[in-house]
């Protein structure tokens, strides 16, 4: 006798509504990606206990006929899709028809829809069973109504700790939704309470107000590039607001949300010294391409997909990020300013807004000083120091406190980055070969790529099992970074399949910049004050050391009048 036997549909629903279905947000997602489907102008989002009692989604799209609806809690039933030309250029978001007969077989669920040709119609199912259907009063639309999520799945509802936390979720899921589609008016209530609300009109500081606050919103940058058919609109906050995790960095392909480890890594890259280490930027990267450059069939939640080309995706996006900021003067914060009455910013401004740009690094020492006009730093009077630490100066703007150390590091760095930076070729064969040993990928990696890496003056030997001898190395490092060199080419062959000496570049000079730079609470001479303000009005960079730590801040005058109420 046969033991194996083929599952009934109710069952089937309920093992893949293991991997579509993992909370409620996943479900909340799903519902979301059919109503923006079907080119919804208007999405209403309303959450009662948290999302675990009901989660009703309202939209105004093109709606569904009586057929359809019954059709659409059918597994692998889709209006996506037709053929396989359709599965390899999909531009849904939605299409493997396994969502909604997932979520009504481990929920109770009801959707009620009209077209501008048919009857207002809905569907009840429970536990993955019809229950009810017959007429009901609707606008064009569809309403999506999911109550009592997992209640037949016991050991389901036992991982739901926090009812709090699962509202988090789907927040988090409603600001995706709001961020990938600037088009659309959201509208999300809990308990009957507005907790988020976008208007649809495609202005993004609009958008990152509804979802951020002001405070974020006022620090927004975008910039736009396009390379070989590859479009990247980066919205990127300015470092003055960051976040301990990376959760706030929005990858956007196509349209969809995905989460993609070397992209998300390349946002942080692009974002270079200006962040601290730790400390991570709110970022929204929206990415168009040929969509059969991509493929999102590779996990039941659509958050992975495959890319053709990710390296080069991966590469513009750093080059968009930093060119974003190039092009957009930066400045000192003034930490005591307040709230402006229409608009609330974060405590940081421009206060020389027409500051032109310096070149990418400064000069070394033996060049003519930068143009007064360039500068990106005021001229002001030193007047003394605070706790050994921080140098004081003032203007007829205000006052400034500039941190030494993080000063003194900003300069050497810049300087150090110049210095390392005349990759010309040019080797210098050592006297007595080095000998390294590596890992067997490792090895592997290099034996691939040992040309590319000739290239950038690294002669290496092989000898013996997973040994090589280096022989020469590049004139510009140091004997005692070779390890650095070495292990860095191999890690971002590894990463990124390509070599970045830049990168290894910029950690090196940051290295050995702090090595060496002024300390804290030491007490320097006038003319090392002088010698040092000066150097530093001729950074690239002023206002943040390489770990992205403040190097400058400022009082202004103005607001401190206020505080002793010499203006009211």
């Amino acid at each position: 006798m046969a033991k194996i036997i083929k599952l009934d549909d109710r069952l089937s629903n309920m093992i893949a509504a293991g991997e579509v279905v993992t909370r409620p947000a996943s479900a909340l997602k799903e519902v979301l990606e059919n109503a923006i489907d079907a080119q919804s102008t208007k999405i209403e989002v309303h959450l009662k206990d948290n999302g675990l009692q009901e989660i009703k989604v309202v939209d105004n799209g093109i709606g569904m006929e009586k057929a359809d609806i019954h059709l659409a809690f059918l597994r692998h039933a889709t209006s996506k899709i037709k053929n396989e030309y359709d599965l390899a250029h999909i531009k849904s978001l939605g299409f493997r028809g396994e969502a909604i007969p997932a979520i009504a077989s481990v929920s109770k669920m009801k959707i009620a829809s009209k077209t501008t040709d048919s009857d207002p119609y809905e569907v009840i199912y429970e536990g993955g069973k019809l229950t009810k259907e017959g007429f009901a009063p609707l606008n064009i639309g569809t309403i999506v109504t999911i109550n009592d999520l997992f209640y037949n799945v016991p050991a389901r509802l036992k991982y739901i700790k926090s009812p709090q936390a699962e509202l988090a979720h789907m927040l988090e899921v409603c600001d995706e939704m709001m961020l990938s589609n600037p088009n659309i008016a959201f509208l999300v209530t809990h308990d009957d309470k507005i907790v988020r609300q976008s208007h649809g009109d495609s202005n993004y500081q609009h958008l990152f107000n509804a979802v951020y606050g002001n405070d974020v919103a006022t620090n927004l940058v975008d910039y736009h590039q396009t390379k070989d058919d590859i479009k990247i609109s980066a919205y990127l906050i300015k470092p003055v607001v960051t976040r301990s995790k990376k959760n706030d960095i929005v990858i956007l392909v196509n349209g969809r949300t995905i989460k993609n480890y070397l992209l998300i890594n390349s946002v942080i890259e692009g974002y270079h010294t200006h962040l601290m280490v730790g400390r991570y930027p709110i970022a929204l990267i929206d990415i168009k391409l040929d969509a059969s450059l991509i493929d999102v069939n590779v996990h039941p939640q659509k958050r992975e997909i495959k890319f053709s080309n990710e390296y080069v995706i991966a590469g513009l996006i750093r080059e968009t990020i930093r060119k974003a900021f190039e092009s957009k003067p930066q400045s000192i914060p003034d930490v005591l300013k307040k709230e402006d009455k229409y608009m609330k910013v974060s405590g940081f401004e421009l206060l020389f807004s027409e500051i032109e740009e310096a070149p990418s690094y400064p000069a070394p020492d033996n060049q003519v000083p930068l143009e007064k006009s360039k500068r990106k730093l005021p001229d002001m009077d030193y007047i003394g120091a605070y706790a050994g630490t921080y140098l004081l100066f003032q203007n007829q703007d205000g006052l400034f406190l500039i941190d030494q150390h993080a000063a003194a590091e900003r300069i050497r760095y810049e300087r150090i980055f110049i210095r390392l930076g005349d990759v010309s070729q040019t080797t210098q064969p050592l006297l007595t070969p080095i000998q390294m040993q590596f890992k067997p990928s490792e090895t592997e990696t290099i034996q691939t790529n040992l040309p590319l890496i000739k290239s950038y003056g690294l002669i290496l030997e092989p000898f013996g099992d997973y040994t090589y001898l280096l022989r020469e190395k590049p004139a510009w490092i140091e004997d005692k970074d070779i390890d650095y060199m070495v292990y860095g080419f191999i890690d971002q062959l590894q990463d990124y399949q390509q070599i970045d000496v830049a990168l290894l570049r910029d950690q090196l000079a940051k290295d050995i910049s702090c090595k060496g730079a002024i300390k804290a609470n030491k007490a320097l001479s006038m003319d090392e004050i002088n010698h040092l303000f000066k150097d530093l009005q001729a950074c690239d960079n002023p206002y943040y050391c390489p770990h992205g730590r403040p190097v400058i801040i400022s009082f202004s005058l103005y607001e401190i009048e206020k505080m002793f109420k010499r203006i009211v």
